[in-house]
């Protein structure tokens, strides 16, 4: 390989560590209260995050942004409104810090080894480490909006046979709450807590449908709300229309989810393959630099 280039890279990997070494010694005692309240199996190396929160604060790095909003709203269907700020400020902590932690051994070992193969799979492992809390946020969100449209025929079904029985909304509502721990329940538990602690019920419901985003819970707390603003008679007729409904839409949703798993089963072939794609392509190039 050209020395031209490891050269390039033993620079390029000097500034990035020395830059690493500025913000550990600056920022190390800065972020303890945040560092020491960050759960360390959901966050790998996360005793070095004030690594990218000091990144966040020299470069005063402006979070709030479209992307940033939208994240932040994925984040609160996983830890509610309230903490939703302070995990979105700690996954960009821990993406920089993969980035400025990682990046600069691959450069590195690059020249040392006069490769820019290593180069290139030690930075491409940082930008997976970066990219991966971003991932597992989305698949976080996609497990609940799953678990909450498997659980929703069966919500329905209860409230129903319940108010259908004779039993005001508000306490079918709060004792269909109370009889499981799964996520839809856990949101009605906090909805049936709102209610008791004085909040009214059609704002109860309305926060209800923000957290689950999930069309199939808006419409039901739309049902909900109208009740209690029209006082309908209709109320039970509606229930047993949206719970025959809910379940036809619950055997589509898994007929779907065995096509997609059958689809999935593609990208592991497919990553092999760009994998030696790569192993073959990367010696070619860099032997021609």
């Amino acid at each position: 390989m050209d020395m031209s280039l490891a050269y390039f890279m033993a620079s390029f990997g000097t500034v990035l560590i020395i830059f690493w070494i500025y913000l550990y010694f600056k920022y190390k005692n800065m972020y303890i209260d945040i560092i020491s309240s960050i759960d360390e199996k959901r966050f790998m190396l996360s005793e070095l995050f004030f690594i990218g929160f000091g990144c966040v604060s020299l470069f005063k790095l402006n979070l709030n942004t479209e992307s940033g909003r939208r994240k932040e709203r994925k984040i609160a269907e996983i830890y509610g409104e309230k903490y939703a700020p302070y995990y979105r400020y700690v996954i960009l902590g821990g993406q920089l810090t993969y980035a400025l932690t990682v990046a600069p051994l691959g450069f590195m070992m690059g020249a040392w080894l006069n490769d820019a193969v290593y180069m290139i799979l030690t930075v491409a492992a940082a930008g997976a480490l970066v990219f991966y809390l971003d991932i597992e946020i989305n698949n976080a969100v996609s497990r609940k909006r799953d678990e909450i449209l498997s659980d929703y025929p069966k919500v329905l079904s209860k409230l129903t046979l319940l108010v259908n029985a004779g039993m005001v909304v508000r306490e079918a509502f709060s004792k269909v709450a109370f009889s499981s721990e799964r996520a839809l329940y856990k949101e009605m538990q906090i909805t049936a807590e709102e209610i008791k602690n004085g909040m009214s019920e059609i704002d109860a419901f309305f926060n209800l449908a923000q957290r689950c985003s999930v069309k199939e819970i808006r419409k039901f707390a739309s049902i909900l709300t109208q009740n209690i603003q029209k006082g309908s008679s209709e109320l039970t007729a509606a229930l047993k229309y949206m719970t025959a409904e809910s379940f036809e839409q619950k055997k589509h949703f898994a007929k779907r989810k065995g096509e997609l798993a059958g689809q999935k089963l593609l990208i592991p072939v497919m990553m092999m393959f760009i994998g030696i794609l790569i192993m073959v392509i990367v010696p070619i190039v860099s032997n021609m630099l």
